[in-house]
């Protein structure tokens, strides 16, 4: 009887997953099952005064020789350039760098798009204010948006004529869109803070306890959230048109899909005029991720090594 698929390649193609963050990063390995990770260790920033360094540290404690490893990480925030910085990181992580010390051309990738590829076989998520039944024909589109403490961010996946491309963005940076006079004193507070006013920026100056207009706690702060993420999910929807469905994930919608705020979070998200039709049949499934990006990327390493 043969080996798993998942392990011949394995040894074959070593690798190591790397999810970059503003204070750290967290390695791990790929399994014999794609979307499975072992050996996940975070290293903080602080205690290594580069990437590399880290990642060397880690290639030791397994026993690897990292010259054989392929390298897939994904970054907080944009990737672009030769050189990489996490979003409010320390580290400056040069692409040039690392294609020394490590095997092949590095794989990176932001971090949202990294939970998309988690998604690239449109698993089963958890019904939330509409159906969890993700559009299952060959072509189409689906998206990502995540939304956690450090961020709001949003991917989406293709798979016209039946290959998976997974179309990264900055879209948590989008206009935060006025639609009532609560809308618009917020929007002011923001600018008078920040200098503009995004739906990120919104988002979590509540979190952080901000007065915008007024102030919210408990239940009515868990409402506005619920009512400023549905807007947010339409923009992303119609932006990809993913109307194949959205999936919905990390911490902030983790609280709200607790809370059963699912007809809010639809309200908001359906109310768009002429696309609410359309609107109205994209399903939006809450899809929880033990290992964040790294189960995309081990999804993405097993996809790379079947070529």
């Amino acid at each position: 009887m043969g080996q798993p698929v998942g392990l011949v390649m394995e040894r074959q193609s070593p690798a190591i997953l790397a999810s970059v963050g503003s204070t750290g990063v967290e390695f791990a390995l790929p399994s014999a099952r794609p979307g499975d990770v072992r050996g996940i260790e975070r290293i903080d920033a602080s205690e290594c005064p580069t990437f590399t360094d880290a990642l060397m540290r880690f290639a030791r404690q397994h026993g690897l020789t990292l010259r054989e490893c392929r390298l897939f990480m994904s970054v907080a925030g944009a990737v672009n350039g030769a050189t990489i910085r996490p979003t409010n990181g320390r580290w400056f992580i040069s692409l040039s760098g690392l294609r020394v010390v490590t095997a092949g051309e590095p794989m990176v990738i932001n971090d949202v798009a990294a939970i998309a590829w988690a998604t690239a076989e449109r698993p089963q998520g958890i019904a939330f204010g509409a159906s969890a039944e993700i559009a299952r024909g060959q072509d189409g589109r689906h998206a990502i948006a995540s939304a956690w403490r450090g961020g709001l961010g949003a991917a989406c996946v293709d798979r016209t004529d039946g290959r998976i491309t997974v179309i990264s963005s900055e879209a948590g940076h989008t206009p935060f869109a006025v639609a009532t006079e609560d809308d618009w004193l917020m929007a002011k507070a923001c600018v008078a803070r920040h200098g503009d006013a995004s739906y990120e920026r919104i988002l979590f100056d509540l979190m952080d306890g901000q007065i915008l207009h007024r102030r919210l706690d408990g239940r009515e702060l868990l409402d506005l959230f619920a009512t400023l993420l549905g807007r947010y999910v339409a923009e992303v929807a119609l932006t990809f048109t993913a109307f194949d469905g959205v999936y919905l994930s990390g911490s902030v919608f983790d609280r709200i899909v607790t809370a059963q705020l699912g007809p809010r979070f639809r309200a908001a998200l359906e109310g768009h005029g002429k696309f609410r039709p359309m609107l109205q049949q994209t399903p939006t499934p809450f899809f929880p991720l033990a290992n964040g990006s790294l189960n995309g990327l081990s999804i993405l390493y097993s996809r790379v090594c079947a070529r």
